[in-house]
C-alpha cells in the first residue's frame, strides 16, 4: 500500500480536480468557442471504448492508462464547458425596453456615496407593460436614502433600464475591478437615483437563504443592541457572522499587517470552534450507542445551518463539504483521508462555479488547509511532549506556519504585505477564540430570552478590545510587517509547483523527482533571465480626476510634474505602480519649478525628459504670445486650467501628439479630440482611453 499522501490510491479525487482545474484556466485564458469542449470529450469517449474492448486480463492491466487519460479528457471538457457557459453574454431581446426588473442577491452595502447591491435582472419591460424574460448579473448602486438603505435579499426592483459596461481604473498597477466584477459573474452596472427606481415586492428565489439573510441582519442588530463599544461590536460580527460589509478599512489593515485577517472571515477555523462548542453541549449523547453515532451527525446539521447564516463563503463551504466526507465516512464505518475530502470538496465547489478559482478566499482556504495536512505532524516538534502547554504551544506554532507556507505566498500577491509576527499574534488570539465565541454566542441567547447578559456582553466586549489593541499593537511594533511587496504571476506558480514537486521528492526520496525538481528550477531561472527586461525610461499621464499627474522615471529617480498649484491627494495617484517598480520616493516638481540634470530638464511649463519634449497646457494665456519659429514638441498635456482649443498653441509649435487629462470636461475634450482629428493629430483621452504611457 502506497504512503504517498498525495497518490491517487490515497487521493482519487485529485484524479477529477487536476483535469477540471486545468479545463477551467485553459478556457479562462483562451476564450475558446463553446463547441470546442466537446473535441476532448469525444477524444475521452474514444479511449474508454478502446479500454472496455474484451481482451484477456493481462491486456486489461496494460490498457488501463486508457482509462485514466480518458477520465483526463472528459473531465477536462467538463471543466472548458462550465467556464464557457457560465460567461456566456447575454443578448438584449429585440425591441425597445426601458424598464428592466431585478433580484437583489444581497443586502445593501453602503460606499462613500451610495448604496451597492448585486442584482439579477429576471424580465425587461417596454411602454405598454409587456414583458420578456431576460437574465442577467448586474452591479446596482443606489442613491443613498431610507428606502435605499433597507435593500435585502429578495426584494424585486424595477428601474430604467441603462446599463453601462464597467471599466477598470486605466492607471497600471491599479487594482484592476472590471475582472474582479467579471470573475463574479458581473459585466456592467448602473448607477440609479431615487426617482429611477421602485421597489416592487419581495421574491426571494430561495427560501433556505432569504432565511438565513434574515437571520443573520437580525443577529448583526441584536449585537448593535447589546452595548458593546462600536468596535467591538464591529469585530464581534465578522468574528461570528461573518458580516463585514460596516468594518473599517483601517482596522482590517490592522489585522493584515499582524497575521490575523484570516479570523475575520469565516473559514474552518471558525467552523471547529463552533463544532468543538456544539459537540460539547451534546455531551450526554455519548452516554449511548445510537448517541454516539448521532451526535457527529447534529454536529454537522448545525455547521450547515451556521455556515448559511454567515453567507456560504468559499472557506465555511469548504470547511462542511470536507466534515461531510470525514463524518460520513466514519458513520458509515469506512476509511477516508482528509487530503481526499479537501480534493472532493474543490471539486464539487468548482462545479457549481467556476470562478471561485479565481476568488482569494478560495485559494487561501484551499492552500492553506492543503498546507496544515501535509506538514502540520513534521513541524509538530512538541506534540509528544509530556506536558500539556508544551504540546499546545508547538500545536498552535505548527498550525500557524503550516498555514502560512500555504496561504502567505497569495496573501502577498494579492495585498504586497508580509506580517513578521504572526507567530506572536496567533499564540495570543487563537486560544481566545472559544471564549469569545461562546460568551458571544451565549450573550446572543440571553439577549433573545430577555434575560439578564450585562456581564456578558462586559467579559465580550474586554476581550474584543483586547483582540484590537493587540492588533494595533503589534502592526506598530519596528519590523512588524513589510509593506510593497509585489509578486509575479510567474513566481506563485514557481512556489506552488516547486514546492509540491520537493515535497513528493523528499516523501518519496526519489532520485527522478529530485531530478524532476532540479530540472523545473533551472528551466524556470533559465526563461526568467532570458525575459528579463531592465528598469527604462518611461513616461505616464496617470487617469486622475482631480488634478493631471505627469511621471518621469528611469532608473536614477522618479519625478512627478503637477500643473496645478494646489498640492495633490497624499499620495499622488500613481502610488501602486510606483511601488510595483521599485520606487520609495519621488520629487514632486510645480509651477515655478526649474531643475537640469542628466537626461532631465524641466522649466514649467515645458520638460525633456531622455529627449522627449513635453508641454504642459495650464492657465496661460498661449493665444496671446507669438515666436519666430515653431517650436518641435513631442508632446502636448491639456490640464482642465487651459480654456483654449488647439489653435491656440498651433501657431506655437509644431506638436507630435496631444495628451487629454482625465480632469479635462468631457464637452471640452470632445472638441479637442475634433480638433486634433481634423488636424490629423494623434490624441489620447486619458479619460476615456486609460493611462498614457510612453517610452523616450
Amino acid at each position: 500500500m502506497t504512503h504517498n499522501s498525495l497518490s491517487a490510491a490515497r487521493t482519487p479525487f485529485i484524479r477529477l480536480l487536476i483535469p477540471l482545474l486545468a479545463g477551467i484556466i485553459g478556457q479562462h485564458l483562451l476564450n475558446l468557442p463553446m463547441w470546442t469542449s466537446a473535441l476532448p470529450a469525444v477524444g475521452g469517449i474514444v479511449l474508454w471504448g478502446l479500454f472496455v474492448k474484451r481482451d484477456s486480463i493481462e491486456e486489461q492491466y496494460r490498457k488501463r492508462p486508457l482509462f485514466g487519460w480518458g477520465l483526463f479528457l472528459i473531465v477536462f471538457a467538463l471543466g472548458l464547458f462550465l467556464q464557457a457557459i457560465q460567461h456566456h453574454p447575454s443578448q438584449p431581446p429585440e425591441g425597445f425596453y426601458p424598464i428592466a426588473v431585478a433580484h437583489i442577491d444581497q443586502k445593501a452595502t453602503e460606499k462613500a456615496n451610495s448604496y451597492y447591491c448585486p442584482a439579477t435582472i429576471t424580465a425587461l419591460a417596454d411602454t405598454g407593460g409587456h414583458t420578456v424574460p431576460y437574465r442577467e448579473k448586474v452591479a446596482l448602486y443606489f442613491e443613498k436614502g431610507l428606502q435605499a438603505r433597507r435593500l435585502a435579499y429578495g426584494d424585486r426592483v424595477a428601474f430604467e433600464f441603462q446599463l453601462r459596461p464597467i471599466k477598470s481604473n486605466g492607471n497600471p498597477g491599479d487594482f484592476d475591478f472590471a475582472t474582479f466584477m467579471r470573475h463574479k459573474g458581473i459585466t456592467q452596472s448602473q448607477y440609479l437615483t431615487d426617482a429611477k427606481w421602485k421597489k416592487t415586492g419581495h421574491a426571494p428565489r430561495s427560501d433556505l437563504r432569504d432565511w438565513a439573510s434574515t437571520t443573520q441582519s437580525k443577529l448583526s442588530r441584536r449585537i448593535d443592541a447589546c452595548g458593546l463599544s462600536p468596535h467591538s461590536a464591529l469585530l464581534l460580527k465578522a468574528l461570528l457572522l461573518g458580516d463585514r460589509q460596516e468594518f473599517p478599512a483601517e482596522m482590517q489593515q490592522h489585522f493584515s499587517a499582524t497575521g490575523l485577517s484570516h479570523i475575520l472571515a469565516v473559514s474552518g477555523l471558525h467552523m471547529g470552534v463552533v463544532a468543538s462548542l456544539v459537540y460539547l453541549l451534546l455531551f450526554p449523547l455519548s452516554l449511548t450507542e445510537a448517541g454516539r453515532k448521532l451526535r457527529p451527525l447534529l454536529s454537522l446539521l448545525v455547521l450547515w445551518v451556521y455556515a448559511c447564516v454567515t453567507g456560504l463563503s468559499p472557506s465555511a463551504v469548504r470547511a462542511c463539504i470536507m466534515a461531510s466526507f470525514l463524518l460520513t465516512a466514519e458513520f458509515l464505518e469506512r476509511r477516508n483521508s482528509s487530503l481526499n475530502a479537501l480534493f472532493a470538496a474543490a471539486f464539487f465547489m468548482l462545479l457549481y462555479d467556476t470562478d471561485l478559482i479565481f476568488d482569494v478566499g478560495f485559494q487561501m482556504s484551499f492552500a492553506a488547509v492543503a498546507a496544515i495536512l501535509l506538514f502540520y505532524r513534521r513541524l509538530n516538534l512538541g506534540g509528544n511532549s509530556p506536558y500539556r502547554l508544551v504540546r499546545w504551544v508547538s500545536s498552535t506554532i505548527a498550525v500557524s506556519v503550516a498555514a502560512q507556507i500555504g496561504a502567505l505566498p497569495i496573501a502577498i500577491y494579492y495585498f504586497h504585505t508580509l506580517p513578521l509576527l504572526f507567530l506572536v499574534g496567533n499564540l495570543v488570539v487563537l486560544p481566545l477564540l472559544p471564549f469569545i465565541f461562546g460568551l458571544g454566542l451565549l450573550m446572543l441567547f440571553l439577549a433573545s430570552l430577555q434575560l439578564p447578559y450585562t456581564w456578558v456582553a462586559m467579559g465580550t466586549d474586554l476581550l474584543l478590545r483586547f483582540v484590537e489593541w493587540l492588533s494595533l499593537g503589534i502592526e506598530r511594533l519596528p519590523g512588524s510587517h513589510i509593506e510593497g511587496i509585489w509578486l509575479s504571476p510567474r513566481y506563485l506558480w514557481f512556489y506552488f509547483i516547486g514546492g509540491i514537486l520537493s515535497y513528493i521528492t523528499v516523501k518519496n526520496r526519489s532520485k527522478k523527482g529530485l531530478w524532476l525538481t532540479l530540472s523545473f528550477g533551472i528551466a524556470f531561472w533559465v526563461a526568467d533571465l532570458a525575459t528579463y527586461r531592465p528598469p527604462h525610461p518611461e513616461i505616464v499621464v496617470f487617469e486622475d480626476s482631480q488634478s493631471t499627474i505627469v511621471q518621469l522615471s528611469d532608473p536614477k529617480g522618479c519625478y512627478l510634474l503637477c500643473p496645478d498649484t494646489l498640492a495633490p491627494l497624499l499620495p499622488p495617484v500613481g502610488e501602486m505602480y510606483r511601488q510595483q517598480q521599485g520606487y520609495d520616493s519621488y520629487e514632486l516638481f510645480r509651477p515655478g519649478a526649474a531643475v537640469e540634470r542628466a537626461l532631465l530638464f524641466v522649466d514649467y511649463p515645458f520638460a525633456q525628459f531622455h529627449g522627449k519634449r513635453l508641454l504642459l497646457l495650464d492657465n496661460r494665456e498661449w493665444s496671446r504670445l507669438s515666436t519666430g519659429k515653431r517650436l518641435a514638441i513631442d508632446c502636448v498635456i491639456v490640464d482642465r486650467q487651459f480654456r483654449g482649443r488647439l489653435t491656440d498653441v498651433t501657431g506655437l509649435f509644431d506638436i507630435g501628439q496631444i495628451v487629454i487629462g482625465a480632469n479635462v470636461h468631457p464637452t471640452r475634450a470632445r472638441l479637442w479630440l475634433n480638433d486634433c482629428f481634423e488636424q490629423g493629430i494623434p490624441c489620447h483621452d486619458v479619460r476615456s482611453q486609460g493611462a498614457w504611457l510612453d517610452t523616450p
